[in-house]
C-alpha cells in the first residue's frame, strides 16, 4: 500500500471504532430495555434474571473492552509517520474490525432466541462497514463468514447440541423444520443481497476516489509544470531586468559620450573658424608680399634700364 492508501485505511478503521461505540450502546441499551419489560422491576431479582443481566453486562465489557483497545492502538498508530507503519499490521487491523463483530453478533442472536429474534439484522451491519475496508473480495467473504456463523448456530441448536433460549414468554417459533430452513434461506438471500449492495457501492466509491486521486495527481503534474515554468519566467524576467539595467547604463554612457563628442565638435569647429580667420590673414599678407616683391623687382628693372639709357 501506497501513502494514501495507509492514510485511507487508518481513517477507515478508526471510523468503524467510533461506528462501534455507538453500536454497542444501542444494543446493551436494547437489551436491558426488553429484560426489564420481560421481567419487569416488581418482580425481583430472580434466578434467571441475575444470569441475563449478567449476561448483558460481560457482553458489554467485552464489547467496549476490545473496542477500547483498538481505540488505543489506532491513537498509537497516529504518532507513527505514516510510511513507517507495515502493511501486515493494518491487514491485521482491518480483520480484526470483523471477526470480533461477527462473533459477538452471533452471541446477541443467539441468546435473544435465534429464530424468533430480529437480531440477525446485525450480521448486515457488519458487511456494511467493511465495505469502508475492502474491495468485493473482502465484502464477499464477511458476507460468507456471517452466513456460516448464523447457518451453523441455527443448525447446532436445531440438533440440540445447545440450549434454545426464547424471545417472548410462552412464544416460540423453534423446533418445526420448515421455519428452520425458512429462516436459513431467507438469511442468504438477505445478507447475499446485502454483501452486493455493499461491493457496488464500495467498488463505486472506490473508482470514484482513483478518477479523484488520478485527476489530482493530473493536477499535480501540471502545477509542477506551472511552477517550472513560473521559475523559467521569473529567471527570464530577472535576465531581462538586468539586461534592461544594463541597456539603461549604457544609454546614459551613449549619450554622455554623444555630449561629450558634440563639445568637442563644438570645441573643434570654434579652433577651425580661428584657423580660418588666421588662414585669410597670412593669406592675404602674402599676397599683399608677393605683389610689392612684384613691383621692387619692376622698380629695379626700370631702373636698371635708366641708367642704361644714361650710359
Amino acid at each position: 500500500m501506497d501513502i494514501f492508501e495507509k492514510q485511507q485505511r487508518i481513517e477507515s478503521i478508526n471510523g468503524i471504532i467510533k461506528v462501534r461505540w455507538f453500536i454497542a450502546v444501542i444494543i446493551i441499551g436494547l437489551g436491558f430495555l426488553l429484560k426489564i419489560k420481560y421481567f419487569g422491576w416488581t418482580s425481583g431479582f430472580s434466578g434467571s434474571s441475575v444470569s441475563a443481566y449478567i449476561k448483558l453486562g460481560v457482553f458489554g465489557a467485552v464489547a467496549f473492552g476490545y473496542n477500547f483497545i483498538f481505540w488505543l492502538f489506532v491513537r498509537w498508530l497516529a504518532r507513527k509517520p505514516i510510511e513507517k507503519i507495515s502493511d501486515r499490521v493494518l491487514n491485521i487491523m482491518s480483520v480484526l474490525q470483523i471477526i470480533p463483530d461477527q462473533l459477538m453478533f452471533t452471541f446477541v442472536y443467539y441468546n435473544t432466541g435465534t429464530v424468533d429474534s430480529m437480531s440477525f439484522v446485525f450480521y448486515f451491519i457488519s458487511v456494511f462497514l467493511v465495505s469502508s475496508l475492502y474491495r468485493s473480495r473482502g465484502i464477499i467473504l464477511t458476507g460468507a463468514l456471517a452466513g456460516f456463523l448464523y447457518t451453523g448456530l441455527l443448525i447446532i441448536e436445531y440438533q440440540g447440541l445447545i440450549p434454545h433460549f426464547n424471545t417472548y414468554q410462552g412464544v416460540t417459533l423453534f423446533g418445526s423444520d420448515y421455519v428452520i430452513r425458512g429462516k436459513i434461506v431467507t438469511f442468504i438471500c438477505y445478507i447475499g443481497v446485502m454483501t452486493f449492495v455493499s461491493a457496488f457501492l464500495s467498488n463505486l466509491i472506490r473508482n470514484r476516489e482513483k478518477k479523484l486521486r488520478e485527476k489530482s495527481d493530473q493536477l499535480s503534474g501540471q502545477t509542477q509544470k506551472l511552477t517550472v515554468q513560473t521559475q523559467e519566467l521569473t529567471q527570464t524576467k530577472n535576465y531581462l531586468h538586468e539586461a534592461l539595467t544594463k541597456s539603461d547604463k549604457a544609454r546614459g554612457e551613449l549619450e554622455r559620450t554623444k555630449a561629450d563628442l558634440e563639445k568637442a565638435n563644438l570645441e573643434l569647429r570654434a579652433k577651425l573658424d580661428e584657423v580660418e580667420k588666421y588662414g585669410e590673414v597670412t593669406t592675404g599678407r602674402e599676397l599683399k608680399m608677393i605683389e610689392l616683391k612684384d613691383k621692387i623687382r619692376t622698380l629695379e628693372q626700370r631702373i636698371t634700364e635708366l641708367e642704361k639709357d644714361k650710359n
